[in-house]
């Protein structure tokens, strides 16, 4: 087991309180590129990306970002042109494709996982006391972390509705070859996923769900039901199926999704599926610089 650096770890959380810690001085410095339509484009992708990053950090209002940015970003440059509130929330919606990748390492064991977050609606506190009197939105996030560093290498945001099964497939497919094994709960416990993880030349590690049946197709399914069957086939007996084989790693990436939601919120603040993928990315591409900045 790695022994942390305290004094080194203490300091790193230190700088995380910095406002400077997000801010990179290239995209101050970015040229704006050529607009489709001829027109000059005012403000570069980098410069929108990083009061993206500056709205998520501090959950602020457009309106808010807009005096916050033109407040601090002067002193850190002076005549820097800043947008207004309602540019960058136009060009929050198309800033998808131009993010940078989430992260280039290149794991061998990944865990995948859901979790639900909420768009708008009532706090959990005031439904649990008073029941709910308002429609409450939820969407999905689903993440696949690189278990040795905790970074986050793929992300997918869906709707509330939509099944871990339905999406762990198309996730799967993106994961980097150097991939041996993929970890997941019981609801990645189907043939598709199971099939995508081969294809992907892995080897998977999913509990079956509990009472499952033998499957003629899946050998290495049937195993772990028939070990956790030999265990007493309770909740203890999965338990011990999970140190044994190593599954119990898994948990991994529900740390990833507490520490997301205390660090930025609960909630999603965005309303267009569109804008909620770029949030997402960007929240993960900060928790994983946090981290690289930790190790």
């Amino acid at each position: 087991m790695r022994k942390r650096n305290w004094p080194k770890y203490n300091r790193d959380l230190v700088k995380r309180g910095s406002i400077t810690f997000f801010i990179d001085q290239n995209a101050l410095n970015a040229k704006p590129g050529a607009n489709k339509r001829g027109r000059p484009r005012l403000f570069a992708h980098p410069l929108i990306q990083l009061l993206l990053v500056l709205k998520i950090q501090y959950r602020l209002t457009y309106r808010a970002l807009e005096g916050f940015s033109k407040s601090i970003l002067p002193l850190l440059q002076a005549c820097v042109p800043l947008p207004t509130y309602s540019l960058i929330c136009k060009r929050a919606s198309t800033m998808e494709a131009l993010l940078p990748k989430l992260s280039s390492r290149r794991p061998k064991v990944v865990l995948i996982d859901a979790s639900g977050i909420k768009v708008y609606g009532e706090g959990e506190w005031k439904v649990k006391v008073h029941g709910a009197s308002k429609r409450r939105k939820w969407i999905k996030l689903h993440i696949a972390i690189d278990a040795k560093t905790q970074e986050i290498i793929e992300l997918e945001v869906t709707h509330g509705h939509r099944a871990d099964c339905a999406v762990g497939p198309s996730i799967i497919k993106k994961l980097p070859r150097s991939t041996k094994t993929v970890m997941g709960d019981g609801g990645y416990d189907t043939k598709r996923c199971r099939k995508a993880i081969h294809n992907l030349g892995a080897q998977e590690l999913i509990p079956p769900r509990r009472n499952s049946k033998i499957s003629r197709d899946l050998e290495k399914r049937n195993r772990a039901l028939l070990e956790i069957r030999g265990l007493g086939g309770d909740n203890l007996a999965r338990e011990i199926w999970g140190k044994l084989t190593g599954y119990s790693t898994r948990a991994l990436v529900e740390t990833s999704f507490s520490r997301m939601k205390r660090l930025y919120g609960e909630r999603f603040y965005s309303k267009k599926m569109e804008t909620q993928r770029v949030e997402g990315l960007i929240k993960c591409k900060m928790l994983n610089q946090m981290l690289a900045q930790a190790s």
